[in-house]
C-alpha cells in the first residue's frame, strides 16, 4: 500500500480529489492533505509519501520549487502537475524536475487516477529492479572491497565462524584463500612521516601503499589485505602454487624501500611464522602489534620476523576485545548500559582463572576507558575531571595498584552513575511531554481533539506519545480527555446558564445526543436531570 499526498492552495480541489476518489481500490492507503508547499514540504517530512500531486501555481512557492526542495531529500517520490496552463516552459522543467505526469485543469477524474496508477507500477517495477539478482550481483560487485576488508577484521577479531560459511564468504567474495592454505600474516604500520596528514589524504596514502604491496607482491604470491579499527594495514599472504613461502621476506623489503622511494615516507613490517588458514590469525595480528610497538622509538622503521615464542604468546590476547564490535562508545552512546559493562569485563579478564593483564595492558586499558568516557558520558555541567572522578587520578598517579578489579570497579561506578543520570532525565522528559499534552487538551476541548491531532501538535509517533503519557500517569490519553470533559460538563452545568447544546460544543461534542449519552453513563442522569437537582 502507498501514501498520497495532494497539495493545492484551492482547499476545496484537495479535499474533493481526496474525498471523492476511493483511492484504496487504487492501492493508496494514507492520503494527506496540504494546502501549501510549505505544509507539503512538512508532510513529506514526516510520513511516508510515495506520490504527489501538486498544483503548479501557488503563492509563495509554486510546484516546481516544491519538487525541487522535495528532491533535496527524497528522489523517490513520483510527483504529478495540475496546471491550468498549457505552456511549453511548465512541461519542460515538469520534466527537468522528474515529474511522473503534467495534467491539465480542470481535472479529468479518469486521467488522474491513471496517472496514479502509472506512478504505482512504476514504483513497483523499480523496486523489483532494485531486488533483481542482476541488481544484487551489481551492488555486491561495486562493494567487494569493502566487504572483503570486513571478512578479514572479522576473523583478526576471532568471531565465530564455520569451515562451511567461512567457505561460502570466502567463494562469494573470491578470496583466492581456502582452509589449510600455507599463509604468512605482514602487518605495517605507517611511521612518524605519515602522521601529520588529515584523515582523507592519509586514507589515500593507505591506498597507495596497498597498491604497491599488490604490486610487489603480484607474482607469485596472492594477498588479501584490510584495514583495522587501530590502524594497522594486515595481510595475508600465500603463494599462488602452494609453494614455500621462502621469498617474502625479500619481497617485503622491497615494499618498504618502494614506499620510502614513491611516497617520501616510513613503513614498519612485521611478518609472522608459516601457519595454516585460517587459524591463529587473532593471536598472529595481536603478536604482531606487541611486537611493533615494543620496538617504537628503536628506529624510524623496522623490519620484524615472529619467532615462534611471540606466535603462541597469550599475553596480548585480551585488548583485541577493545575494537570487537559491538564497540564501546556506540554502546555507551545507545544507553546499552548492561552491555557495556558487560563489554568492559570480557576487555579486563581472561576466562582462565588467576590470569590477568600485564600493568601496561591495564594503563592502556584505563586511558581507554578514561577517553571514551570523556566523550560518551560527559555532562554539560561538570568538567572532564569532575566526572573521572578521585579514584581515576588514583589510578592514575599509582601504577602499581592498578588491577583488573579495581579499574573494573570504577567504570562500573561510572556507567551506573550516567545511566541514573540518563534514566532521570528521561522522567522528566517525559514528565514534560504529559504536561504539554494535558495544556493542550485544556486549551482546545471545545475542537475535534483525536490521539493524531494531539501527537501532530507534539511531534511524536502517537504510538509513542500514547506509551510515554501511559507510563507516567497510569492512564491513557483518552482517559484523561473523557475525565476532563466529564468534569467540565458537571461544573458548566451548575454554574452558568449555558443550553446542553451549548455545553455539548464548549466540550468538543459533535452532537448533543451523544453528549447526553456519555454523560448519563457516567454520571447516572442526564444533564437536565444533574442541572436540576
Amino acid at each position: 500500500m502507498y501514501g498520497l499526498l495532494i497539495v493545492d492552495d484551492e482547499k476545496s480541489v484537495v479535499d474533493s480529489l481526496a474525498l471523492t476518489i476511493p483511492w484504496e481500490d487504487y492501492g493508496i492507503q494514507e492520503v494527506h492533505r496540504a494546502y501549501s508547499a510549505a505544509e507539503a514540504l512538512d508532510i513529506a517530512s514526516k510520513y511516508a509519501v510515495d506520490i504527489m500531486i501538486t498544483d503548479i501555481r501557488m503563492p509563495e512557492m509554486d510546484g516546481l520549487e516544491l519538487i525541487l526542495e522535495i528532491r533535496r531529500f527524497s528522489s523517490k517520490i513520483r510527483c504529478i502537475i495540475l496546471s491550468g496552463h498549457d505552456e511549453f516552459e511548465y512541461a519542460q522543467k515538469a520534466i527537468q524536475y522528474q515529474a511522473a505526469n503534467y495534467l491539465l485543469k480542470p481535472i479529468n477524474t479518469d486521467e488522474l487516477i491513471q496517472a496514479v496508477t502509472k506512478a504505482i507500477a512504476n514504483i513497483e517495477h523499480e523496486w523489483e529492479r532494485i531486488s533483481s539478482f542482476q541488481q544484487i550481483q551489481h551492488a555486491l560487485h561495486a562493494n567487494m572491497p569493502l566487504l572483503r576488508n570486513q571478512l578479514l577484521k572479522e576473523l583478526l577479531q576471532n568471531k565465530a565462524m564455520s569451515h562451511q560459511i567461512l567457505a561460502e564468504r570466502l567463494s562469494m567474495l573470491e578470496i583466492p584463500f581456502a582452509s589449510s592454505d600455507p599463509f604468512i600474516m605482514m602487518v605495517i604500520r605507517m611511521e612518524e612521516e605519515f602522521s601529520g596528514y588529515d584523515l582523507r589524504s592519509l586514507s589515500l596514502l593507505e591506498y597507495a601503499v596497498t597498491n604497491i604491496a599488490e604490486e610487489v607482491f603480484q607474482h607469485p604470491f596472492k594477498l588479501w589485505h584490510c584495514i583495522t579499527e587501530q590502524g594497522y594495514l594486515v595481510f595475508l599472504i600465500k603463494n599462488s602454487d602452494l609453494h614455500a613461502l621462502d621469498s617474502v621476506d625479500s619481497h617485503a623489503v622491497r615494499l618498504q624501500n618502494n614506499v620510502q622511494k614513491f611516497l617520501k615516507g616510513a613503513i614498519s613490517i612485521c611478518l609472522s611464522t608459516e601457519q595454516c588458514f585460517p587459524d591463529h590469525l587473532s593471536d598472529l595480528y595481536l603478536a604482531s602489534v606487541s611486537a611493533i610497538n615494543r620496538n617504537v622509538g628503536s628506529n624510524k622503521s623496522y623490519f620484524i620476523t615472529l619467532d615462534k615464542k611471540d606466535a603462541d604468546s597469550h599475553e596480548q590476547q585480551n585488548l583485541i576485545n577493545l575494537y570487537e564490535p559491538p564497540l564501546l562508545p556506540n554502546l555507551l552512546e545507545s544507553g546499552n548500559w548492561d552491555e557495556a559493562i558487560s563489554k568492559i569485563s570480557r576487555i579486563l579478564f581472561l576466562n582462565e582463572v588467576g590470569k590477568e593483564l600485564s600493568h601496561d595492558q591495564l594503563f592502556t586499558v584505563l586511558l581507554y576507558l578514561s577517553s571514551t568516557f570523556s566523550i560518551s558520558l560527559k555532562s554539560q555541567d561538570t568538567t572532564v575531571e569532575e566526572m573521572l572522578g578521585e579514584e581515576f587520578e588514583f589510578l592514575l598517579r599509582k601504577k602499581s595498584q592498578l588491577s583488573g578489579q579495581r579499574i573494573y570497579s570504577w567504570a562500573e561506578k561510572m556507567i551506573n552513575q550516567r545511566r541514573k543520570q540518563a534514566s532521570n532525565q528521561l522522567m522528566n522528559a517525559h514528565e514534560q511531554i504529559t504536561s504539554n499534552v494535558r495544556t493542550y487538551i485544556q486549551k482546545h476541548l471545545a475542537e475535534g481533539i483525536s490521539l493524531q491531532v494531539i501527537a501532530d501538535y507534539i511531534g511524536l509517533h502517537p504510538v509513542y506519545l500514547s506509551k510515554v503519557y501511559k507510563t507516567v500517569t497510569g492512564e491513557t490519553i483518552g482517559d484523561y480527555l473523557y475525565s476532563l470533559r466529564m468534569n467540565r460538563a458537571s461544573y458548566l452545568l451548575m454554574n452558568t446558564d449555558l443550553k446542553i447544546a451549548d455545553v455539548s460544543k464548549a466540550l468538543g461534542f459533535l452532537a448533543p445526543p451523544h453528549f447526553i449519552k456519555i454523560f448519563k453513563k457516567h454520571y447516572g442522569c442526564t444533564p437536565q436531570e444533574f442541572r436540576t437537582r
